[in-house]
This record gives C-alpha cells, structure tokens and sequence, in this order.
C-alpha cells in the first residue's frame, strides 16, 4: 500500500485544510497505488520554500509532481504567448504549468544535492521528473475551449508558413 506524508489524520489536522481538489486527488492517488508498496505521496511538501500540492515517489521509478487547482477557468485567460491573466482586472498571473515547472528545475538546480550533476551526464535522467497541473472544476473539453483561441492561432500561423514556402519544381 502507498504511504502518504502526512497521513490523513494528521491533513485532517492542518490550519490549511487541503481544497476539494486536493482532497480528492490524494484519495484517488491512494486507492490507484492501494496495492503498491513501493510510492509514497507527500502532500505540499515543503523544499526549502516550495511548496508543491503533491509529490509521488516510487522508487526506482521516478517522481511526479502535481498542482492541484480548483479554479473555474471562465475567470482566466490565456494569451497566444501562454500568459495568464485573471479576466475581472486583467492582472498577469504565473501559469500553474510553469509553476509546477519551476519546482522542478528547482529540485535538480537547488533541493537535492547530486541531482543537476546526474542531468548533465545523462539527457535521460530530466524526465525521471514528471510534472502535472489538475484543474478539479475542469473537464478535457474546458480545456481545449480555455486554450482554442491561442491554438487557433498557430494551427493557421503553420498553415500560411507551409502554404508560402517555396516550391520545388521537379
């Protein structure tokens, strides 16, 4: 069975109660490894002033880091250069993709000693760190309406790239 960091009791416990996404994600975590002695799931762990929503270890495999959200994605926006801005004031916020991206660059570049040494002797050894972004109150398809405009515009930036590149006459 997975072992979690902090157990539920002690989540139970906390001044910050974890989110409904969270919660959710963690029980799900739980029961998908029920039969898996080898992971271990940390909830926000704290790495010298990150604090990821949930990281998995299994050992020899690899880690995954995860950042929940539970927003409604009607209040955000996101331009054809992936920022982010909350819609009521237009404010730029940091993309939870690249938030969840900087913990890791954080984990090889500043938290665990040995880690950027071992990237640069191995390409391979980077993707041993998965990350992912969970939006609770999202489904696929508010997703891809979320992200249609920006991706509309580089499906037609290609298409007028390929259609005025030059002809080969054979």
């Amino acid at each position: 069975m997975a072992i979690i960091f902090p157990t539920f009791e002690n989540i139970a416990r906390l001044k910050k109660k974890p989110t409904e996404g969270e919660s959710f994600l963690l029980h799900a975590l739980m029961e998908q490894f029920s039969n898996d002695d080898n992971v271990e799931i940390y909830f926000q762990p704290f790495l010298n002033g990150d604090r990821p929503d949930i990281i998995l270890m299994k050992k020899n495999v690899g880690v995954t880091i995860i950042e929940v959200k539970d927003w409604s994605l009607s209040k955000y926006e996101v331009d054809i250069d992936n920022k982010w801005y909350v819609r009521k004031n237009d404010q730029n916020i940091k993309s939870p993709f690249q938030q969840v991206f900087s913990y890791k660059e954080n984990l090889f570049s500043l938290h665990i000693n040995g880690l950027l040494e071992e990237k640069i002797k191995n390409d391979y050894f980077y993707g041993r760190i998965h990350v992912f972004v969970y939006f609770h109150n999202a489904s696929k398809n508010d997703l891809e309406d979320f992200y249609a405009n920006a991706i509309s515009h580089y499906v037609n930036l290609t298409q007028n790239m390929n259609n005025n590149r030059p002809k080969n006459d054979i």
